[in-house]
């Protein structure tokens, strides 16, 4: 009976330990978001439902260190021949791949080959970087922070690949350095690419073969491709000559596809399922370093919001604040989107990838979704702000393509709730050297002085200025020939004379419509605008116009012209010089530095 006794309280105790812990791991775990994991599947699909008739195609994975919690994919890789997205689709990373370049460093550094904070000058040819302003030295954080000075760097961000080396398009017309080193966050590819190059020179390896041996290989990613033209994996390559691009409203885009001649900052491309293995190679902190305190390392911070603690950059990990703070990074492509989160307090872990051109309904709404409410800007933040004109960091500020750093990339941002620079993400605004500033996770924005802008706009209103009479000019000229000819009137001003006239307004209404087809270029996203040809027809078209701005000072008719001769004579000139000064400002006949 004692034996019995002992048997049944044993078995109570048993009972009463192990049962509430079954019904604890029964219990359904909540996402930072709030929403259950075993819910998250059917919040997606209720949310793809909603946004069905902009949706392209799409494939997206929630996941933690065990494996995954969701994963989808919507929509169609070509909606003309009804192929839809599946787990063996091809989407490009655009951007994404800047982290193969991270890695790759973090890698060396690991290994003592490279020192985070040295003059990157030490791992370049001497003399490689030609456009220095500063005499503050460039270390690869600043590099990784997008801190390094950089101006938008045409050549390296759009120059189509023909076969050249990194080496070879980062030597060629490199960008201005136009902020001191670690002051101002301005994205730039050629900072990435110097990066990946630098990687080049100390490992002995071209980019592409290393980060195969180091990263692709090791997470056993075989339907991974980085070099141009996929050339490096023949399945992501026949893939993609399958799959179509849209637009954010779901318009075709043909292929969209471009040959980045900067491969190591945003070709590479993958299925699904290798974008997932990379992403959760990146949560679970496994099999790329050695020693696990370089992914400690990896994700400390290396930039925080200016007069804040608040992580902004953790070596070349962007930084996005929801109910919860994520890293990793977003890419856009000609024709692609992506992006990977990572919330490393809570082990969770965000892929999506879609073939729309800037696409955020998917990129940037729907992670609230698996992380909570993105962060917004607090309330002192929108009283404290100073109305005015603000200018994107990353911009053109040297170069035939300076002219359009006060159209594309400067606004005025009124004191407002609405202000789309404070609401759009989390911000802080800060006083540097004289330098207003808003700083977010997408970069800084510098406020302008109203004197630099309007001596820009009134560049604009010149050129204008100068078209619009040439295209009257030709016009009333026209007519009035044609009615000396019916009439059989002399012309009072002489032939010569007349055939400048003619000439000159002619050249100026090509100098407009050369830039107008720039302008519909930029506009369209044609990459096409950075392509030399353009600026060589300005600089032709100056040169013209120079030789006619010279030519009525040299006739020697002059004296005996007309009151009407004279002021027409004048009023071409100014219209001709209107162009030319254009040409100059924006140093628009520079073909040579694209």
């Amino acid at each position: 009976m004692k034996k019995s006794f002992i048997l049944t309280l044993l078995t109570i105790i048993t009972l009463g330990l192990f049962q509430p812990a079954t019904a604890l791991a029964e219990e359904p775990q909540k996402l930072p978001s709030g929403i259950e994991r075993d819910q998250i599947g059917q919040k997606i699909q209720d949310y793809v439902k909603e946004h069905e008739k902009t949706t392209a195609g799409m494939a997206t994975a929630v996941f933690d260190k065990d494996g995954t919690i969701y994963q989808g994919n919507f929509g169609y890789m070509n909606k003309e021949k009804g192929v839809k997205a599946d787990d063996g689709s091809v989407f490009e990373w655009g951007s994404v791949t800047k982290l193969t370049v991270w890695l790759s460093v973090m890698q060396l550094w690991e290994q003592g080959k490279i020192n985070l904070e040295e003059d990157i000058r030490t791992y370049l040819p001497e003399g490689f970087l030609k456009n220095l302003r500063y005499d503050k030295p460039i270390t690869m954080l600043d590099l990784m922070n997008h801190q390094a000075g950089f101006e938008e760097g045409a050549h390296a961000a759009y120059l189509e690949n023909k076969g050249q080396t990194i080496e070879e398009i980062l030597s060629v017309s490199q960008p201005a350095q136009i902020f001191e080193p670690g002051t101002t966050t301005a994205y730039s590819n050629f900072g990435a690419g110097l990066a990946s190059y630098i990687v080049e020179r100390i490992s002995g390896q071209r980019f592409s073969d290393y980060v195969h041996e180091h990263i692709f290989q090791p997470l056993d990613m075989n339907q991974t491709a980085i070099l141009p033209g996929f050339a490096d994996n023949n399945y992501v390559r026949e893939k993609r000559k399958k799959a179509q691009s849209y637009d954010t409203e779901g318009n075709s885009l043909g292929s969209a596809y471009f040959d980045f001649g900067l491969y190591s900052v945003g070709q590479a491309a993958s299925s699904p399922e290798d974008f997932q293995k990379f992403a959760q190679a990146l949560l679970k902190q496994e099999k790329l370093f050695q020693r696990s305190e370089t992914w400690k390392t990896l994700y400390t911070a290396t930039s925080t919001f200016p007069g804040t603690d608040r992580l902004l950059n953790a070596h070349g990990f962007m930084v996005e604040e929801y109910g919860t703070v994520v890293l990793g990074h977003g890419g856009n492509s000609t024709g692609y989107s992506s992006y990977i989160l990572l919330d490393l307090k809570n082990g969770i872990g965000l892929t999506v990838m879609t073939n729309q051109k800037g696409e955020d309904i998917y990129n940037v709404l729907m992670p609230e979704l698996v992380f909570g409410a993105k962060k917004k800007t607090d309330k002192a933040t929108f009283e404290n702000f100073k109305p005015g004109y603000y200018r994107s960091a990353r911009y053109f500020e040297t170069g035939p393509l300076s002219f359009a750093r006060t159209l594309f990339y400067t606004s005025y941002v009124p004191k407002s709730m609405d202000n789309p620079q404070l609401n759009q993400n989390y911000a802080v605004l800060s006083h540097e050297g004289g330098q207003e500033k808003i700083t977010s996770t997408t970069g800084d924005t510098l406020k302008i002085s109203d004197t630099e802008i309007y001596k820009d706009y009134a560049m604009y209103f010149l050129a204008v200025a100068g078209v619009v009479y040439a295209f009257i000019n030709l016009f009333i000229s026209g007519v009035a020939g044609l009615i000396r000819l019916l009439k059989k009137t002399p012309a009072k001003m002489p032939k010569a004379l007349r055939i400048w006239n003619t000439l000159t307004s002619l050249t100026v209404l090509a100098t407009g419509a050369n830039f107008a087809l720039l302008f519909l270029a930029m506009t369209s996203g044609n990459i096409g605008f950075v392509a030399p040809w353009r600026y060589t027809i300005f600089a032709g078209l100056g040169l013209i116009l120079g030789g006619c701005l010279v030519y009525p000072l040299l006739i020697k008719a002059k004296k005996g012209l007309g009151k009407g001769s004279v002021f027409l004579t004048v009023m071409t000139s100014l219209s001709a010089l209107a162009v030319v000064t254009n040409i100059f400002y924006w140093s628009l006949y520079q073909w040579w530095a694209l």
